[in-house]
């Protein structure tokens, strides 16, 4: 099993965003706003939405970017079926770990529902 985060893995194109917006199903954590839509493909897909309005300074939303991505990949396997578009929301600083594990449990409270 390969943990690479590759192209088709990913959400690229903005008619996919929109149909996720529309018609996903949204769980809310305390770092973490996570859209969710059933598919018939076999590959969990990942997109990101990290606002400037939630964070002001490119070096948070790229930290939050790269967590999101690093989370995913590690989630991949058990993911399957399922297209996410992440969010991050404004919430006190904390650590990566801490932001992972926020993001964790929502992609599995997505799943088991």
């Amino acid at each position: 099993m390969s943990f690479r985060l590759t192209r088709q893995s990913k959400i690229l194109k903005p008619g996919e965003y929109k149909s996720i917006f529309n018609n996903g199903n949204m769980t809310r954590g305390k770092y973490w706003q996570v859209m969710a839509v059933k598919t018939d493909t076999t590959k969990a897909k990942l997109g990101l939405a990290i606002s400037k309005k939630v964070h002001r300074l490119a070096i948070e939303r790229n930290r939050f970017k790269r967590i999101a991505r690093e989370t995913f990949r590690h989630q991949q396997a058990a993911l399957n079926n399922w297209e996410f578009v992440v969010m991050a929301r404004h919430a006190k600083a904390a650590n990566n770990t801490t932001i992972a594990q926020d993001l964790t449990v929502l992609l599995h409270k997505v799943v088991d529902k």
